[in-house]
């Protein structure tokens, strides 16, 4: 398993972003995504570019910002990788004061502020740190007498605060909002899907917030007449991404679906970030990979349809080419045939299955498209050096 396919499948498995420093390009793209306040000087691109040149090996660098969001930072094959970012609790109002308390004159809103944060999984550290050591011993390096820093921002004796709330005039709000908008469309544009959700929920806020006369989104037709406009705003920063029309039009028409059938308020939010989550994954394999739209076509479609029997005559049909010319450029772009991927995309939710759900084996196999279970087991096992049942009782159930 290379480096990037590592950590690609743990950020699938664990949900926990698992990033690849090794450039400025890439450095900088990481700052963008998940800088929110000037506290977080270390997310400066100058800064963590000179942290990195300073990351020795043999080392795991646990950092906690001051806002109270972790990392760890560590090298595999001379690369730079992070896990994080992630929580390791859940916070009320109030601790969120304590931790604003800390940074002194500088003023956070607290609904700004978990918004920022409610993307981020809440996981325990220890978890994080033996993540890491996987990550590091599927690539075979020897990590576990590796020296573990912890690096802690947050102020440890705050100074006193009051805790005023403010109000805005409406005029102040939807300038605000505009702003918020424009930062939703270019956080999309460059596949930033942390800071994408982020912004989506400055405009949530915003709207939803007391004082505006207009009361969208309190009703399920104003929401859903909400998301058809975040949708457009959506559609329009994957067009200046290089997302092909076509692509576009089945993901904006799918979520349209999901949105008509909602029953509640809590669906249609849900539904907004699902579908900011996906345009993102795939600008940002257009962005990173260089697949062209053809093949983000394919793999979208394999992703959504791996559980019905996907051939690629069948998938050339959809795309409207011939199965020679798709599986040439398949191979091409991504250095895999089409069968390859859709079996290690097959193979990646069946092993997700295993972890989180008591299904049998058989209805795993089912469930990904594969109705012979000897198959099934034959090709995870190829995928993950073992059986379904080993792999399962290995994940503690």
């Amino acid at each position: 398993m290379t480096l990037p396919e590592a950590c690609s499948f743990l950020q699938d498995l664990t949900q926990v972003p698992a990033t690849l420093l090794s450039g400025e390009r890439q450095q900088a793209l990481f700052c963008s995504a998940y800088r929110f306040h000037p506290v977080q000087n270390y997310l400066n691109p100058h800064a963590l570019e000179s942290f990195l040149a300073h990351l020795s090996p043999g080392r795991i660098v646990h950092l906690t910002d001051p806002l109270g969001i972790h990392f760890f930072f560590t090298t595999a094959d001379h690369v730079p990788v992070v896990l994080g970012p992630f929580c390791t609790e859940l916070l009320t109002v109030a601790d969120c004061h304590a931790i604003f308390r800390g940074l002194g004159p500088l003023r956070l809103p607290v609904n700004d502020y978990l918004a920022y944060r409610s993307p981020f999984p809440v996981i325990e550290d220890r978890q994080v740190l033996h993540l890491t050591r996987c990550l590091l011993k599927s690539l075979g390096i020897a990590c576990d007498d590796w020296e573990v820093l912890a690096l802690n921002c947050q102020a440890s004796d705050p100074p006193d605060s009051d805790d005023r709330k403010i109000y805005r005039p409406y005029s102040e709000l939807v300038v605000e909002r505009y702003a918020a908008e424009q930062r939703l469309m270019e956080n999309i544009s460059l596949g930033n899907r942390f800071a994408a959700i982020a912004n989506w929920r400055d405009l949530h806020n915003y709207v939803a917030y007391r004082r505006d006369p207009k009361n969208i989104g309190y009703t399920i037709e104003n929401a859903r007449l909400s998301a058809a406009i975040t949708r457009t705003v959506i559609r329009v920063a994957a067009i200046k991404a290089g997302i092909p029309a076509v692509l576009n039009d089945k993901i904006s028409g799918e979520s349209a679906a999901i949105i008509r059938n909602a029953s509640s308020i809590e669906e249609i939010n849900k539904e907004h970030e699902r579908l900011i989550s996906e345009y993102c994954r795939i600008i940002y394999d257009h962005r990173t990979m260089g697949y062209s739209g053809l093949i983000l076509s394919a793999i979208y479609h394999m992703e959504h349809h791996y559980s019905q029997p996907v051939t690629v005559a069948a998938l050339a049909k959809e795309l409207e080419v011939s199965p020679n010319y798709l599986t040439s450029r398949f191979h091409r772009e991504t250095g895999l045939t089409p069968t390859a991927r859709l079996t290690r995309v097959r193979m990646g939710q069946a092993a997700w299955n295993l972890a989180n759900t008591r299904l049998s084996i058989r209805q795993v196999s089912e469930q990904v498209g594969i109705l012979d279970s000897n198959y099934f087991v034959k090709l995870f096992k190829k995928e993950y050096g073992e059986t379904p049942s080993k792999y399962r009782e290995r994940m503690g159930l």
